[in-house]
């Protein structure tokens, strides 16, 4: 198996996807247009920063857009402003 070394920036791309996700959560009952982008280009960042987390940084992209998705919907449905 080929290790590979631990990085500061992959501490921060993890602290990055576990802050994508929360606000990927938040979105969903909380104004879904301004949160759910923010946690896309966070999760992206993310993304970009990692080596060693590269699952948990694509589950934050999924899930940040799938919660733009839902939370746009909900907000339709739901009658409620979207900003």
């Amino acid at each position: 198996m080929n290790a590979v070394p631990h990085r500061r920036s992959d501490t921060v791309a993890g602290f990055l996807c576990a802050f994508s996700l929360a606000l990927s959560g938040i979105a969903l009952v909380r104004q879904p247009a301004l949160l759910a982008p923010v946690a896309v280009l966070v999760a992206l960042v993310a993304t970009r920063m990692t080596v060693t987390y590269r699952r948990l940084a694509a589950v934050a992209v999924a899930v940040s857009g799938l919660a733009f998705l839902v939370g746009m919907s909900i907000a339709v449905w739901a009658d409620v402003s979207l900003f």
